[in-house]
């Protein structure tokens, strides 16, 4: 058996977000469809003596707190009773606090590489199913079990209900990160459904563009107000919009040309603040062992 595996943690996109109603438990019943980018942390996972969790000095971003994995490693052997002892390295790409899912994606990813271990381990007679996995996955957050499948999905419930849906591929994503970062508790407490009101949906493929928490993120950050007026002025876009809670937004374009030549991109490459990526969406599925 193999004793180190690398595997992707993609990026979640909500290509929509509507925040439902409040649930008495605390949490919100929402619907959102989400697809997930070629943008991507990765996570090393090792057999080893002891478990430890490391950021990789090779990462964009630095996180400061690594409670999401570690919360995940312990959930797992919690509930299977896991002898295994590994040395966990993080290197990070996901904009952090950036509505793009990025600790939901770590600790799906890090639920799979575990569950492929414990799976080939000849002493455990009982496989842990995707299933299964994804069960655990709600207990560590909203978004994780999205976050295991890594396909275009749509999510309803406080996250647990998933459909797959068609994401059109050859479309190109920009994506622009004020280098923000956004409390999506604090966002959710500044949320006021009638605020609802005064959404402007735009279309991508049938696919409604627009969020409902879209207000109470840019009242909290203005920057996001600004992003949203760069986007609305690339001759080409399709559609744009935020992800998730902010501080993040996104716009589609059916190909780089529509906006590699457009004079709003040339002026963001002068803002010195922001992370600027673009590229696909791509259907990740649960196999995301590079090596």
């Amino acid at each position: 058996m193999t004793n180190s595996i690398s595997l992707i943690a993609p990026a979640k996109l909500n290509l929509n977000l509507n925040v439902k109603y409040k649930l008495k438990n605390g949490y919100h019943s929402l619907e959102s469809d989400v697809c997930f980018l070629d943008l991507y942390d990765e996570i090393n996972i090792e057999v080893s003596n002891l478990n430890s969790i490391k950021i990789s000095d090779k990462s964009t971003f630095i996180l400061k707190d690594e409670s999401i994995l570690m919360k995940t490693l312990n959930c797992f052997n919690r509930e299977f009773k896991n002898k295994n002892k590994f040395k966990i390295t993080l290197t990070k790409h996901i904009p952090i606090g950036a509505g793009l899912g990025g600790g939901s994606s770590d600790s799906a990813t890090l639920l799979l590489g575990l569950r492929y271990f414990y799976n080939r381990n000849p002493h455990n007679s009982k496989k842990i199913t995707l299933t299964k996995l994804k069960e655990i996955g709600l207990k560590i957050g909203s978004d994780v079990p999205a976050c295991i499948a890594s396909k275009s999905l749509k999510l309803s419930g406080i996250g647990e209900k998933l459909e797959k849906i068609y994401v059109p591929k050859n479309y190109k994503f920009l994506l622009i990160y004020p280098n923000k970062t956004l409390s999506t508790k604090l966002v959710f407490d500044n949320f006021d459904f009638r605020s609802e009101n005064n959404l402007d949906p735009m279309y991508f493929n049938k696919i409604k563009i627009y969020n409902s928490l879209k207000f109470a993120s840019q009242s909290i950050e203005p920057e996001i107000t600004k992003i949203l007026k760069i986007l609305k002025s690339f001759k080409k876009i399709i559609a744009f919009g935020m992800s998730g809670s902010g501080s993040s937004c996104f716009g589609i374009f059916k190909s780089s040309k529509d906006f590699v030549n457009d004079k709003e991109f040339e002026k963001l490459k002068f803002k010195k603040n922001y992370f600027i990526w673009h590229g696909n969406k791509k259907e990740f599925g649960y196999n995301r062992i590079v090596y």
